[in-house]
């Protein structure tokens, strides 16, 4: 019995570590993309090439990772681009807005996602957001019944990104009809600058992108942050910033912004093609996951002022299919919520 027992072990282990050698063969010598959805300088870009420069020895066969922007429709040109044209083999994965995982749900017949979220390759998320949306302080905007009385105009990327599903659904279910909401701010950088110049008067930011980019407006009092747009409050949000379910009344309109603010719990997912082999799945997984914890890529992720607080590609393939699943009646009040006035 013993030397059948010793068998079964030696060929257990045999065969793990020719998976592993095989990952290692087919990863040496490659060089795997990881794209980002977004220009240079924003959040997204600056954990992207962090990754990127740190992952590659976490990873079987230490292959080379290149990073590369290909900005678009808050990141939809990326995410159709993974799922239809990129290759499927574990060479090739992406940052997208997270937003875009949920819109085939959301959005039903008019999204424009060319893929199924359920069947696309969940490679790690790196942090849950602390989304907030915030006034210029000079506009005099201070809680969401401001925005009632005074109005204020929000800067989106554009209608697939959650800078405009997020305020779209608080609009809606607050029946804030002075909110207004122009896209076509590609990025960090462009609705910053609108907001210095005052073309727009406010945004929907996730706060850790908000402090590495514009800090001073945090320590100057330039702006007034007015909700925290999450199912539950982040520590990283000053404690006196209300949730903005605090302001609805109905159980039904808190359910449904609960829902949509299912997107801020990956707020920076990775995700990859659908069809790679299961083996290279799991080391991209591992891998992502290594790097999250490495000591190094901390350090550097402090000095940019960010955070991590990650997700495991498969936590996140998980909580997909669990919104996929949702029933029919939760899933209609959420496109009500988040259909264009």
């Amino acid at each position: 019995m013993r030397k059948w027992i010793s068998v079964l072990i030696l060929a257990a282990c045999t065969s793990a570590s020719a998976r592993a050698d095989a990952v290692a063969d087919f990863f040496r010598d490659k060089t795997i993309t990881v794209y980002i959805g977004y220009a240079v300088g924003g959040a997204y870009d600056l954990y992207g090439r962090s990754i990127a420069k740190h992952m590659p020895r976490h990873l079987a066969g230490n292959p080379r990772m290149l990073a590369s922007n290909m900005p678009g429709a808050s990141s939809m040109t990326l995410a159709n681009y993974l799922a239809k044209i990129a290759p499927h083999d574990g060479t090739a994965f992406g940052a997208v807005n997270s937003a875009l995982i949920f819109d085939p749900l959301f959005s039903g017949a008019q999204s424009k996602a060319q893929f199924s979220p359920t069947e696309m390759t969940m490679i790690g998320n790196v942090v849950s957001s602390a989304s907030v949306m915030v006034a210029l302080a000079s506009t005099g905007v201070k809680t969401l019944e401001d925005v009632r009385d005074k109005g204020l105009t929000i800067g989106a990327t554009s209608t697939t990104g959650d800078t405009y599903t997020l305020p779209l659904a608080i609009k809606n279910i607050m029946g804030l009809d002075r909110l207004k909401i122009i896209t076509g701010y590609p990025g960090t950088r462009e609705a910053a600058l609108a907001l210095e110049q005052g073309e727009i008067s406010g945004r929907v930011w996730d706060f850790e992108g908000l402090k590495a980019a514009r800090p001073d407006w945090l320590r100057d009092g330039t702006i007034n942050i007015l909700a925290q747009l999450a199912p539950k409050k982040m520590p990283e949000v000053p404690p006196d910033v209300p949730l903005v379910r605090d302001s609805v009344p109905d159980q039904s309109g808190r359910d449904a912004l609960d829902v949509v603010f299912q997107s801020t719990i990956l707020a920076r997912p990775y995700i990859a093609p659908p069809g790679i082999p299961a083996d290279r799945v799991k080391a991209l997984r591992d891998a992502f996951m290594a790097t999250m914890r490495d000591a190094d890529f901390l350090a550097e992720i402090a000095q940019l002022r960010l955070t991590i607080d990650a997700t495991s590609g498969d936590e996140m393939q998980a909580l997909v299919a669990n919104a996929y699943g949702l029933p029919t009646a939760t899933v209609d009040k959420v496109r009500k919520a988040l259909t264009p006035p």
